[in-house]
Parts: structure tokens; sequence; C-alpha cells
């Protein structure tokens, strides 16, 4: 008597069967594409470091000297292209919300709320949560 495939895999121990070869499948492909993952990125590294001409980065400071105290900053005419920066896109965001020009008179810090900080995050949330609705 000829037997089938199909008869082979008939009942629980058929299912158990097919899931181990599916499970294995799976996994293999999985483990396959990680290994592409990877060896794609030390290709990446290895062509950086032939670009960079192998110079090496900077080593970093051993724990038995002394640290250094941190630099005060020096103000520098980058500071001032950021903060000008900062502005206009603040000034773009509050024009976008309110729909109408506007104009930012001054920034300073909130830091007496930043420490319980998340008030003014979860206030945004709730009034964009509820934009949709209205009683018009």
């Amino acid at each position: 008597m000829e037997q089938t495939l199909h008869s082979q895999i008939e009942g629980v121990g058929g299912a158990l069967t097919m899931s181990l070869i599916a499970f294995t499948v799976v996994f293999l492909v999985l483990g396959g594409l990680s290994g592409i993952i990877y060896a794609i990125k030390y290709m990446a590294a290895g062509l950086d470091r032939k670009k960079g001409g192998g110079t090496p980065a900077p080593a970093a400071p051993s724990m038995s000297a002394p640290a250094a105290a941190p630099a005060a900053p020096s103000p520098s005419p980058a500071a001032g292209a950021d903060r000008n920066r900062l502005l206009a896109v603040l000034t773009a965001a509050v024009a976008a919300t309110e729909g109408r020009p506007v104009r930012i008179a001054s920034v300073r810090p909130l830091a007496a709320a930043a420490p319980t900080g998340g008030h003014e995050w979860r206030r945004m949330g709730i009034l964009e949560g509820l934009g949709g609705l209205s009683r018009d």
C-alpha cells in the first residue's frame, strides 16, 4: 500500500512536525537577514576607514588623570545664529498653530516647571485630541 505525503502529516503529530519545519524556516531566514545587515554594517565601517585615511578616533581621557574643570562657554557667532534659528522655528510653529501672523517678543527658559514638567505637554495633548470635536 502506497502512502502519500498527506497521510504522513495527519493528526497532532503531523501538525507539530509542520510547525517545527515552518518555525525552522522562518528563523533561518531571519538569521540570514541579520547576517546580511551585520555584513553591510562592517563593510560600511571599512569603507569609512578607507575614505578617512585610517585616522583613529581621539582617545578618551584616562581615569587616573584629574578631571579638568569644564571650560566656560565662549560667545561665538554660531551661538547667535542658533538663537535666531530657534526664534524662527518657534515663530513659525506659533504662526502655524494660530493661523495668523505672530511676533515672539522674548524667549526665556522655564526652569521652575522643568523638573516637574509635562503639564504643558499633557494639556496640549488633550487639546490636540479634542481638536476634531466641535459644537457647530
